[in-house]
């Protein structure tokens, strides 16, 4: 997590994960995560919601976060976890998401 509040995405060159981030809105949630076991765990390493958009001095976008305090990490069944930015509906996190996942959220 960032302890300027932000969440940045850098590599340009990724042109479809740039698409990804730049469609977070005010509001969404971001989970940081990364493929555990390879196919079938991520860990989750913190999570936050976005509070605006801004852009830096080169015109790059970034997100003001309001990231969460708890420090936990978690270990979870991996949602398609190959890409840096990797966008998921609500239902696809309800369909696939263990009981874990919600308390650590809340926590």
């Amino acid at each position: 997590m960032e302890k300027n509040n932000i969440c940045r995405f850098d590599y340009l060159e990724s042109k479809h994960q740039v698409e990804r981030f730049n469609s977070i809105c005010k509001g969404d949630r971001v989970i940081l995560k990364k493929r555990e076991q390879f196919g079938k765990t991520m860990k989750l390493y913190g999570h936050g919601r976005v509070t605006s958009i801004a852009y830096d001095n080169d015109n790059i976008r970034y997100l003001n976060m309001d990231w969460s305090d708890q420090d936990e990490i978690i270990e979870v069944p991996l949602m398609g976890c190959n890409s840096t930015v990797d966008t998921k509906s609500i239902e696809q996190v309800e369909d696939e998401m263990p009981e874990q996942f919600y308390n650590w959220l809340e926590a």
